[in-house]
This record gives C-alpha cells, sequence and structure tokens, in this order.
C-alpha cells in the first residue's frame, strides 16, 4: 500500500464517487461489477480518493451483513473490501458511503419505522423524473429500532475494513413526521401534541420546528459518534442538502458541529455555486469542504448524458477557489458497469486542478458579508397552512427547496456582488465573534434572530461597522415570539408599524439623494414586486426613499392599466432610511429590493451597499460580469493569493484580455506578483496601499501570488 497521509482530505482536492443504487430483482444487475477495473479507472481519472457504498438506496449491502440483506446477486462475494483494496493498492483514499433514512430494506421489512405524514399514512414518494410512485422509502431518525440498526450497520463496517472516511448519506427529515415515535418523543419532552398547522407566528408552531432541528442534530451526532467510537481518526463528513433547502429539512449550526466538513451535490448556475460555496467554507469545521457534481448533464436524473470537458472544468475550479475539494459522481450501469472512457476526460480537468493544489488556504478576504440565519429560512405567508400541503421534500408539484424570501435574497445578493466584483462571504451564528473581519454586514429579510446575534450585530454597527437589513428584519425572536417591534430598532432608526395592502408597490427616491437611483426619480420609481413594512422614522434618521403605492390595489377590481398597476399614490411612509448608530451605519429596506434583478436595479443596491463601507475593497476590477476574484491572505507564507475565474453561460469561454485588478495590501510592502503554479513574473505598480497588475489573458482560471515584505511604516 503506498504511504498514507497523516490527514488524508489534505493530499489533494481530486476525488470521485461511484453511485451505485442498484436492486437484485434481476440476476444481471451487479454481475459484472469489477473492483479491479473500477481502482484503475479512477487512478486514469487523477482522483486520489474515492467513495464507494456500504449500502444503498436498496438499502441492499455490498458486503456479508449480519444484521441486514447482501445483495443477493453479489452471491456473498463482498464488493466493498475487495474495492477498498484495489483502491488502496494504487494509493487511492477510500470513503465508505452508508445510507440512511432512506432505505428501502428497511421500510420493507420494519413498517413501524416508516415517516408518517399527518393524515396518518406511510407511503413511498414521488421524485422529480419519476413517471410512479416510487424512490425513496423513507424512515423517521426517531425510530429507536432503526437506531439501533444503523448503530449495529456502522459497527460491523469499522470493525470489518480499513478506510480513511465515512459519508453518511440523506441526513435530513425526508417529511414533517407524525410517526408514533415522533408523537410519543414530543409528548414525553414537551407536554404538549404535535401541530399539525404551520404558522411563523405561533410559539407553539415554532417550538415544533426548533425541536425538529435538534432531533435532527442528535441523530447526526449519534451517527458520527458510533464511527468515531470505533475508528477515532476517521472523518465523518454527512450529506450537507439539508443546509441547501428550507426549514422542511431541519437544518442548523449545530447540525454542521457534528460532521468535519459540510458535503452535498451542488448543482444550478454559478452565482448559486459561489453562494453555497462560501457558506460550506463557513460552516465546515475542517477544511476543505466537498462539492459534489455529477459529471453527467444537467444532474443525476440523466445516466447517459456526459458533461463536457469545460463543464466540468468551471465546476471543479469553482470549487478551487473557495478552498474546496471536488467530487464528481458516476453512476454503476445496472449490470454493474462503468463507462471507463469518462474517467481520461476528468482526468485532463483533474491535472489542472492538481497544478494549484499546494498553493491553497489561507483565510479568505471578504469585506461584504451575508447573513444566512437558519431560523428565518421561513416565508410569514405560509403561516396558517396545513402541514399536509408540504408532502415530502423534493416531490413534483410541492413547493421547491430554499424558495423564502431570506435564502433567495441572499443568493440574489451574491449575484449582485459577483457581478460588481466586491470580495464577500457567508456569515452565520456560527462565526459571531468575527463580524470585525467584514466592513458591511447583510441581513436580508432575516425575521428571526436571537438575543445573542441582536447584541453581536448591534455592537458591530457600534464599533464602526456597516449594516443592511430588509424588511421583517429582527422582528421576531427564533421561538416565534414576536415583541411589537424590531429588535434592532434603535439600529435602523425606525420603528414597526404595519404592512401594506398592496402586494405591489414602488420605492421613491428622495430630492436629495437621487445620486443614489441612477435611472429613477419621484416620478418614476422603482417597481417592488411585493409589498412593503409601514415604519416610522425616529429622530436624526435620513430617508433616502419612500413608498409609492399603486392607483388602486391590484387584488382589487379596479385597476388604472390593464396591464400594470402604475404608480399614482405618493406617501410619506420611509421605503429605505439611512441611520447613523454609535460609529456605524445602518441602511434599513421596508421592501425587499435585495430581490432586484435588472441591471439598473442592481446598480442601485451597490450604492447603497458602498455607503457602508469604511475603506476600499480588498480587490477592485474592470472585469465583466462573468469574471469572480477571491482572494487568501497566507500570512506564514508571506503572500495574498488571488483566484479568478471567468465563469460564461455558454462554454467554451471566451477568453478576456488585458484584465486590470488592484488588491488592497493592508500596509503590506509588495515585493513580486507572479501567476501560479509556474511563478510566471507579472508586472505590477506599488499604489500608496494598493497593488496594481494587469492580467494579460484569462480563459478559464488563473491564480496569482502577490508576495509581500515587512509592514510598510505608517
Amino acid at each position: 500500500m503506498a504511504e498514507r497521509h497523516e490527514k488524508w482530505y489534505e493530499r489533494s482536492l481530486r476525488r470521485h464517487l461511484l453511485d451505485f443504487h442498484i436492486p437484485d430483482w434481476h440476476p444481471d444487475f451487479l454481475s459484472r461489477f469489477d473492483p479491479a477495473h473500477f481502482a484503475e479507472c479512477v487512478a486514469s481519472e487523477k482522483a486520489t480518493a474515492a467513495t464507494f457504498f456500504a449500502n444503498t438506496h436498496t438499502g441492499l449491502c455490498n458486503y456479508p451483513t449480519r444484521v441486514g440483506k447482501m445483495h443477493a446477486n453479489l452471491q456473498g462475494r463482498d464488493i466493498l473490501g475487495e474495492t477498498i483494496n484495489e483502491l488502496h493498492k494504487r494509493g487511492i483514499d477510500v470513503v465508505v458511503y452508508y445510507c440512511l433514512l432512506y432505505t428501502d430494506w428497511y421500510w420493507d421489512t420494519h413498517p413501524e419505522s416508516r415517516i408518517v405524514d399527518v393524515q396518518g399514512k406511510a407511503e413511498k414518494q414521488f421524485m422529480p423524473g419519476s413517471i410512479r410512485r416510487r424512490r425513496f422509502s423513507t424512515i423517521c431518525p426517531n425510530n429507536k429500532a432503526y437506531r439501533d440498526f444503523v448503530a449495529a450497520q456502522l459497527e460491523e463496517i469499522c470493525e470489518g475494513y480499513d478506510f480513511e472516511g465515512v459519508y453518511p448519506d440523506m441526513t435530513f427529515w425526508p417529511a414533517v413526521c407524525y410517526c408514533r415515535s415522533c408523537r410519543e418523543k414530543y409528548r414525553t419532552e414537551t407536554g404538549f401534541e404535535l401541530p399539525t398547522i404551520v404558522d411563523w407566528r405561533d410559539p407553539a408552531w415554532v417550538r415544533f420546528q426548533r425541536t425538529r432541528e435538534r432531533w435532527m442534530s442528535d441523530f447526526a451526532a449519534f451517527v458520527t459518534s458510533v464511527v468515531r467510537q470505533k475508528k477515532p481518526g476517521v472523518t465523518v463528513s454527512h450529506q450537507s442538502h439539508t443546509f441547501l433547502g428550507d426549514w422542511r429539512f431541519g437544518a442548523s449550526i449545530e447540525l454542521s458541529r457534528t460532521m468535519d466538513w459540510l458535503c452535498a451535490d451542488l448543482y444550478g448556475e454559478r452565482y448559486g455555486l459561489s453562494f453555497y460555496a462560501k457558506l460550506f467554507n463557513e460552516l465546515s469545521e475542517t477544511k476543505p469542504f466537498e462539492h459534489i457534481n455529477t459529471w453527467t448533464w444537467p444532474n443525476f436524473l440523466d445516466h447517459t448524458s456526459a458533461r463536457t470537458e469545460d463543464q466540468m472544468r468551471m465546476s471543479a475550479f469553482s470549487s478551487v477557489m473557495n478552498h474546496g475539494a471536488m467530487v464528481f459522481i458516476d453512476a454503476v450501469d445496472p449490470v454493474g458497469t462503468v463507462r471507463a472512457r469518462n474517467y481520461p476526460l476528468v482526468g485532463r480537468v483533474y491535472d489542472e486542478v492538481a497544478a494549484y493544489e499546494r498553493e491553497i488556504g489561507g483565510r479568505f478576504c471578504q469585506d461584504v458579508g451575508i447573513y444566512l440565519s437558519y431560523e428565518s429560512c421561513i416565508d410569514l405567508r405560509e403561516s396558517g397552512t396545513p402541514v399536509a400541503e408540504y408532502g415530502h421534500n423534493f416531490e413534483p408539484g410541492r413547493k421547491p427547496m430554499g424558495e423564502n424570501p431570506h435564502r433567495i435574497g441572499a443568493v440574489n445578493l451574491a449575484k449582485t456582488l459577483i457581478q460588481h466584483h466586491i470580495p464577500f462571504g457567508v456569515v452565520t451564528r456560527k462565526s459571531l465573534n468575527r463580524l470585525s473581519d467584514y466592513q458591511v454586514i447583510l441581513l436580508p429579510d432575516a425575521v428571526a434572530l436571537d438575543a445573542e446575534e441582536v447584541a453581536q450585530l448591534r455592537a458591530f454597527v457600534k464599533a464602526g461597522g456597516g449594516l443592511y437589513a430588509s424588511k421583517h428584519t429582527s422582528l421576531f425572536g427564533i421561538d416565534g415570539v414576536q415583541g411589537g417591534d424590531f429588535q434592532l430598532g434603535d439600529v435602523f432608526g425606525v420603528s414597526y408599524a404595519g404592512e401594506t395592502r398592496e402586494c405591489v408597490t414602488y420605492v421613491s427616491p428622495t430630492s436629495a439623494h437621487g445620486e443614489l437611483f441612477p435611472y429613477f426619480s419621484p416620478g418614476l420609481p422603482i417597481t417592488v414586486l411585493d409589498t412593503q413594512l409601514r415604519v416610522e422614522q425616529r429622530e436624526g434618521v435620513e430617508v433616502l426613499a419612500t413608498v409609492t403605492l399603486p392607483y388602486t390595489d391590484p387584488l382589487s377590481g379596479q385597476y388604472a392599466s390593464i396591464l400594470t398597476d402604475p404608480p399614482g399614490v405618493s406617501s410619506p411612509s420611509p421605503s429605505i432610511v439611512l441611520n447613523r448608530f454609535g460609529k456605524g451605519r445602518a441602511i434599513y429596506s421596508a421592501g425587499l429590493i435585495e430581490g432586484w434583478d435588472h441591471d439598473r436595479q442592481r446598480l442601485v443596491v451597490m450604492r447603497l451597499l458602498k455607503l457602508l463601507a469604511t475603506r476600499p475593497f480588498f480587490f477592485e476590477t474592470d472585469a465583466p460580469k462573468s469574471v469572480e476574484a477571491t482572494l487568501f491572505l497566507q500570512e506564514e507564507r508571506k503572500r495574498f493569493v488571488l483566484n479568478v475565474i471567468n465563469y460564461q453561460q455558454e462554454l467554451p469561454n471566451i477568453p478576456i484580455h488585458d484584465l486590470a485588478i488592484r488588491v488592497r495590501m493592508d500596509g503590506r510592502k509588495p515585493r513580486a506578483v507572479s501567476l501560479l503554479p509556474e511563478k510566471s513574473s507579472v508586472s505590477f505598480k506599488a499604489n500608496g496601499d494598493f497593488v496594481e497588475l494587469t492580467l494579460p489573458v484569462l480563459k478559464d482560471f488563473a491564480m496569482l501570488e502577490i508576495v509581500f515584505g515587512e509592514a510598510a511604516a505608517q
């Protein structure tokens, strides 16, 4: 066996996962799986770690289990052990996959373990892409017999095999469960029955949701502890799709502490990839986090359409630039074969990634922090909705996960910051003690905050920080109690006074602040396709814009224009205000302006946010929108590392030439600038506290180092 690294996850950013969810009803299924051939394919891919399945969504095991059922077509053959040995012989680290909660065999044989909906039904769910009711069978994490079963299987895996990590999959709530285990446990813990109506204004419902979150983090901690008791040195990274979803999944900061790093399938466009990469970087106890993506297009629902090499390259480097490891998924064919031709294709991408691996790491340099609160990933408009309307997660026809004002606003703010090349990160309650690392914190409709969050955010502004907040931010505690006013009302400079009836409203700039609203004016206000809150300004507040309403209520039968709801009723009610609080400043918006999507609207958001900055940003560039940059400080190596990606909508990328960039040095004296990994020199100019350079050409990705000496005299 090749020499093992003390910390296997630091060996590289190149990893692989073979999806293996094959039943055994056909005698040919898995009959042709060849562990040695698969290991050779992984080696040709240039991956240094591979995830292989101990069990699958079928519930069947790929090893001789004492407590479950083995895949019948393996006929007792231990392909888990064989594959681990073949991978280790080639110096490839092994992560063992273990499927939780979504497993057919256990569901079929233990009816008492099943997720039960509010109507008392336990049935398999629909999945996107499927025609009939199948995929998946879902089990409740509160069922004691199932927990004992999971512990027994994980213990026999840990005792029987040598591996470097464990990847427990599907660690989230499949649905809101009303099984006997949940009902009895909730009654014992609280003395109450399970509520059946979603109501974010009702502390009884919110108490239930906080309990669901705690139950899920307890379950994840239980799984992690079973593994670590048997194999203390093994890493554990649970499926982290939980952290991409809404309240139904049960994500929490406590859940992130049960694993070494976050690891999830991240699909979609580049802005979402960038946002969630920064979120995963923030929440992971250990770096790098893992970004999993299929090499089929557009996701795992297509078995044969391979991504292009350009698509794989951009996916990989979008992770690298945020200190993440890439994991590409291949899906085994039902008979057990793999498509060998795809592996060298990924190998070419991984060859490029390998060249940068020794250069990554350091302190992420970010000026703006988008605050994400899992307690705020709700929609107050859902209040009064029966739980029955939500069904199972992923089920077609249900509300897609993550669609709530707070999360939508956070991702859209990331898009605005990327397009304007502002260094940003994602902040959570986990890093409240590091708010001072940022110039500006953004709170998009963060409706529910606890006392500690409120105190730290208030102290941040008082000490000189900049804060942006919108609509319901801090109106509720995380217990669902509304105190009658914003908890941060003194920071915002306004008091809560209700909400407009109209669901189309307008933001009208005041005459004194027209420069903040180019292309708009009191006579041509900016549309908000939503209500706005009615607020009363406090003494000393500066009103930047007021609320204008349409001529008629859009929900009434009367209209001023048959196709639109034009602005027609001016009001003195503040829409956007600027408040000075202590040494800092805060901007409050009564509407969700972070949801604006037009270029001219995004420009308004950027001008408002720049009002809150106290110094120049870490970097500036004249790059087009397709370019994003990230910056890391490696103090021990006396350098900054600047990552620049050109991620165009249509691939392959059109090269960009003569890209001007300047980087803030914070008093450090620049010595040299070079392109990595070849360390070819790049000319630069020191201008005050900045290094100014020109990147001659950027096709896909570039990494530059800015070497500095001792701090310059102040």
